[in-house]
């Protein structure tokens, strides 16, 4: 997959912020049911602890 950036010239950092505010502008969006399934997914993962 390659990276799509809004911001051309980011640094890491900026380019961090950018796809955190885009992850939780998503998620706000989701019902219960959704952020349960995104929830127990991320945990299988191991990317939540």
């Amino acid at each position: 997959m390659s990276k799509v950036f809004t911001h051309f010239g980011s640094d890491d950092e900026t380019r961090r912020a950018e796809l955190i505010r885009t992850i939780e502008h998503s998620i706000e969006r989701l019902n219960l049911g959704e952020l349960e399934a995104l929830y127990y997914d991320l945990v299988a993962k191991d990317y939540i602890r």
